[in-house]
């Protein structure tokens, strides 16, 4: 299910071999009782955050959320770029990078390294996305200087050894042959390689075999030396620490980096929306997924697009596409819609399985409900249960101090005011009925939805949309999609 936090915050999309953090590594022993306690206890509800803007001795900016029930600290990190400051060549290099900061840092090897975080119980990820860098680090309170330290060696002083560089990347090159059998894989990496063909969006965060296997350790460390600079840098920090001891972390973990040169640019993309497209693969159900224009998180039109897509095919038993299309007509396993707001452009997504023969006549149900929408708007009993379930479940989703660093983090991301969260359920109820039809006008132009079938849907009666490009086994395009600006 499509949690609202899930389209709030970027790390967690549901096209999640896309958005995922990559090469997520967990270092450190099983942790004490205590600390398990804490990573998976509450945490104050929403409304009760106090959250505290702050900045380090060393100059450094963050927000932090003291909470003292328990005894630990949690620094949720992001640094601006991803895999979208790669070089299309060095296409993988970010992924290959987050996997290897755990492997050795300055004068420790990986065994060593891993000692070192294991001793103090430290819990240490990494992972990149199109827009970021991204990471955490959780120790107990009374560790969380020293875990800070390994931090900022791994990120100041990564080793990237030749031996660990060949292993990782043995491991990242199973990892795409085996997204390029995936269907859930193809179909989004299809879908996103036809909206974005010029762009770094459209190309795969892992990287193709052939960048990935000339990647060079000068290559990783170009990469992590424009990546890791103190201007990149989103921090959040919550737990059982002072202000200004959450300063002394912040900086033991950060200040070691260059300032650098800025901020990548975040100059628009528009998407070229193309109609169909079905990737032959001879497998006994069709995984679909599909495309319509989105909305930065920065547009003012955000809470009635937010609602909009709730009302469509937000993740619940409540939404358009699932009462029609899995419901009522019994055509797909699964089906819905999120908002996917990158920093430079915005989608709203969509996805469904159904079985071949149903395909088509699935795509066409998707349609219609879709220029329904624009054309009729919602029920007011359909914005009430919107309303109520996107104010109701969100301090839901805030079950962790890693879930609260996180929402930091992203708060600063979109540039949104500390006070937010205090308004956020008043700026929901805020919305009309015509607030969601004028939106849905915006945004749900039937003419722009592109759609990837990856299977062997059964031609016939079905989709009314132009003829699908078809795309054999080999990759090849038969014959080239529509492209609409």
């Amino acid at each position: 299910m499509i949690t609202a936090l899930s389209s709030f915050r970027r790390h967690m999309s549901p096209i999640g071999h896309e958005v995922r953090r990559l090469g997520l590594r967990m270092i450190g022993t099983v942790l004490t009782a205590l600390v398990l306690l804490v990573v998976i206890g509450p945490v104050p509800a929403a409304r009760a955050l106090d959250i505290r803007t702050l900045t380090s001795p060393q100059g450094i900016p963050f927000w932090l959320v003291q909470v003292s029930e328990l005894p630990v600290v949690t620094v949720d990190f992001a640094f601006a770029g991803g895999t979208r400051i790669e070089p299309a060549a060095k296409a993988g290099a970010a992924t290959l990078a987050s996997g290897l900061l755990v492997e050795g840092a300055g004068d420790m090897d990986g065994p060593a390294f891993q000692d070192a975080l294991a001793a103090r119980a430290v819990e240490f990820s990494t992972g990149v996305d199109r827009d970021a860098f991204s990471g955490s680090f959780r120790s107990l309170a009374t560790e969380a200087e020293e875990a800070a330290k390994l931090v900022g060696l791994a990120l100041s002083a990564p080793r990237f050894d030749a031996d660990d560089i060949e292993r990782d990347r043995r491991q990242l090159l199973v990892s795409l042959a085996r997204s390029a059998e995936n269907p859930q894989a193809i179909a989004s990496r299809s879908l996103l390689a036809g909206l974005f063909p010029n762009d770094a969006y459209g190309r795969d965060t892992d990287g193709t075999p052939e960048t990935v296997a000339a990647l060079t350790r000068e290559d990783l460390a170009a990469y992590v030396s424009r990546q890791f600079t103190r201007n990149r840098l989103t921090l959040g920090v919550v737990g059982d620490i002072t202000p200004e001891a959450a300063g002394r972390v912040v900086d033991l973990a950060f200040a070691g980096l260059p300032a650098g040169d800025g901020r990548p640019k975040t100059d628009p993309v528009s998407p070229s929306f193309f109609g169909e497209t079905v990737v032959d693969r001879p497998i006994p159900q069709t995984i679909i997924t599909f495309a319509l224009p989105g909305i930065l998180r920065s547009d003012p039109d955000w809470f009635p697009a937010f609602v909009m897509n709730h009302i469509l095919g937000g993740g619940t038993f409540t939404a358009r596409l699932f009462r029609e299309v899995r419901e009522t007509r019994g055509l797909a396993y699964s089906v819905g819609t999120t908002l996917y707001p990158l920093d430079r452009a915005g989608l709203l997504y969509g996805y469904a399985a159904t079985r071949n023969d149903r395909a088509r006549e699935t795509v066409q149900v998707i349609r219609e409900q879709i220029a329904r929408f624009a054309e009729e708007g919602p029920t007011e009993a359909e914005l009430a249960g919107a309303k109520k379930y996107l104010t109701g479940s969100f301090p839901l989703s805030l079950d962790g101090s890693g879930a609260v660093a996180g929402l930091l983090v992203t708060m600063q991301i979109h540039h949104l005011p500390p006070g937010y969260l205090d308004d956020r359920s008043s700026l929901i109820e805020a919305v009309t009925a015509d607030d969601v039809k004028r939106v849905a006008k915006r945004l749900l132009d039937i003419d722009k939805l592109s759609v990837v079938m990856v299977g062997q849907p059964a031609d016939g009666a079905g989709s009314a949309a132009p003829a699908a490009a078809r795309i054999s086994e080999n990759g090849a395009r038969s014959t080239a999609p529509n492209s609409i600006q």
